[in-house]
């Protein structure tokens, strides 16, 4: 799909952009980002990130306002897990006819794979602008009570990932990312294999084919709401964000090269030929002991952790010529 020239004159958009998306282009190109939503939008504005959690703070304020009909985020999949996050409260969806969508401006991108956008600005807006409305689904992660007996819930869009995915996430937005999405985080993942210590897990989970468990040395994992993550590892093949299921993908402790030698097979999504891993789809599971984890590209920290799939909880503008099976 590309950009006709047409311009959005009846909906609401705003822009929550992230000026250090694509290792600071964005706030490079302030400028051009903003007149080119202005060509796509009769009624929008962008509204620039001034630190960490802001993207959650504007979006949460818009939400709860009803002050727009598409909030947008622009920049990578943490961008994207903060809007989000903003967009519930306490696991509740905040408004439900508020409608989410990307213009991609980062590294990894893996959320807008799934959501069939193109990374080129004009485009993604056309999209923005144009594209199919789908209710989709999000993860709901609830971890222990903390200080005070505070709950902390987290949402995730995209990816939730365990063990060494954590390690490599920290590395990724340390560096330059200078080589893009997939070099850096490929050199993250070579580097990370050399470091990480596998820690033993429980993993217990219920789905279609009712509860399961596995106690596993867990190398890394992923729980998937979309396809992809890691700037192109198909974690989620053969799933949507719109099937009501969770693909969970369990890596047992394995010697580096050995890992090293089976990531192409990871990168393909090909998990059941890697010899050891546990994958099952699943609606809900819980994971004990404690393991660093992930979601879309951002560290929380380190489990346990109580992980839900909440149906057709986000109403999300992709760029589906048809909606997903």
């Amino acid at each position: 799909m590309s950009d006709s020239g047409a311009r959005n004159e009846g909906e609401r958009l705003v822009v929550i952009a992230n000026p250090r998306g694509a290792g600071g282009r964005a706030g490079q190109s302030r400028a051009e980002i903003e007149a080119a939503v202005s060509r796509a939008f009769a009624q929008a504005r962008v509204v620039w990130t001034e630190r960490a959690g802001h993207a959650t703070e504007i979006a949460r304020e818009l939400a709860e306002k009803g002050e727009t009909d598409i909030i947008a985020a622009l920049g990578g999949d943490g961008t994207c897990h903060e809007v989000v996050n903003g967009l519930f409260k306490d696991g509740v969806i905040v408004n439900r006819r508020v409608i989410f969508t990307v213009i991609p401006f980062g590294t990894g991108g893996d959320l807008v794979r799934s959501l069939e956008i193109k990374k080129d600005l004009r485009a993604s807006l056309w999209t923005a602008s144009t594209g199919m409305t789908l209710p989709l689904d999000v993860i709901k992660m609830t971890f222990p009570p903390g200080p005070g007996g505070l709950q902390r819930v987290e949402m995730c869009v995209n990816v939730a990932g365990f063990g060494i995915n954590a390690m490599v996430c920290k590395m990724v937005n340390a560096s330059s990312k200078r080589l893009g999405g997939t070099l850096s985080f490929l050199g993250a993942i070579l580097r990370a294999l050399t470091t990480f210590e596998p820690r033993a897990v429980d993993w217990t989970w219920d789905g279609p084919a009712g509860p399961g468990s596995a106690s596993v040395e867990t190398h890394a994992a992923f729980v998937a709401n979309g396809q992809y993550c890691g700037a192109g590892l198909f974690v989620g093949k053969g799933g949507s964000m719109a099937d009501g299921l969770l693909d969970v993908s369990i890596v047992p402790k394995m010697a580096p090269w050995v890992a090293a030698r089976h990531l192409p097979k990871l990168y393909a999504g090909n998990f059941a030929k890697v010899p050891g891993v546990v994958r099952v789809t699943a609606t809900h599971v819980t994971i004990t002991r404690s393991i660093p984890i992930e979601t879309d590209g951002e560290p929380l920290g380190e489990t346990p952790v109580t992980i839900d799939l909440l149906p057709k909880a986000l109403m999300v503008r992709g760029g589906w010529l048809k909606p997903p099976a």
